[in-house]
């Protein structure tokens, strides 16, 4: 579903009121009413709930995939084997791109940009929990520091979502600005080396083979990309 400014049944498009004004910077609110939505009308529906901006594109076969491979089935039950969890007793998972703010290891959060994927027991954890208490009237752009600032405070972190050959499944850009990455210099910054967790592999092994959603995905080539994915091209003669 997406959330908007106004309701459209054709396009699937819910009207979800926030506090404060419509601004990029009060993102934050958006994000507080469009999570409670989904827990107050969707909760009991699905057993796994991703979220992102309409510049994001998400492979879904390959988020299906991870999220039901042993790995993450293990995670959800405190790395026990056991099935029949009770409803209640699940681990709180909390997935994306991993950051550290700043390159502060005790401020992680999962980037905003190429979404991230929350389970049952963390999506009821931040709405009927954190919520009530955590930056309720705050207004920033800043969603995703404080999706999972709320967490923290209950002892929930990302989730470390690389593959065994330490490629990400998430992506903050798009592909080819990944398969272009190179690191800055001795005398140079970048935000994104100071944030990233370890070393930042180049080239093809950045990203997993197996990746899960990547971010600044404008229209031309969100259409392009599904294009190549899904066997849709054609050949101009």
């Amino acid at each position: 579903m997406a959330a908007s400014t106004k309701t459209n049944p054709i396009l699937s498009t819910v009207n979800i009121p926030h506090e404060g004004p419509e601004v990029y910077h009060n993102i934050w609110q958006k994000t507080r009413s469009n999570w409670a939505y989904i827990y107050d009308n969707y909760y009991n529906d699905y057993d796994w709930f991703h979220f992102g901006g309409d510049d994001m594109y998400v492979i879904v076969e390959n988020l299906r995939y991870y999220l039901e491979s042993d790995e993450i089935q293990f995670a959800i039950k405190g790395g026990s084997r056991k099935h029949g969890i009770p409803e209640g007793s699940e681990i709180p998972l909390f997935l994306g791109r991993r950051f550290a703010l700043k390159g502060n290891m005790n401020h992680l959060f999962n980037s905003g940009g190429s979404g991230y994927t929350l389970n049952k027991a963390a999506l009821k954890l931040l709405v009927a929990v954190a919520f009530p208490e955590c930056s309720v009237d705050r207004k920033t752009s800043a969603e995703d520091v404080m999706v999972a600032e709320c967490f923290r405070e209950y002892g929930v972190y990302p989730y470390e979502t690389k593959d065994e050959f330490g490629g990400e499944r998430y992506m903050p850009f798009s592909p080819g600005t990944h398969y272009e990455y190179k690191p800055p210099g001795p005398n140079e910054r970048g935000w994104y080396n100071q944030y990233s967790i370890g070393k930042i592999k180049e080239g093809l092994d950045h990203c997993s083979k197996d990746s899960i959603a990547f971010h600044y995905i404008g229209p031309e080539l969100m259409r392009r990309m599904h294009a190549i994915l899904y066997n849709n091209c054609t050949l101009n003669e």
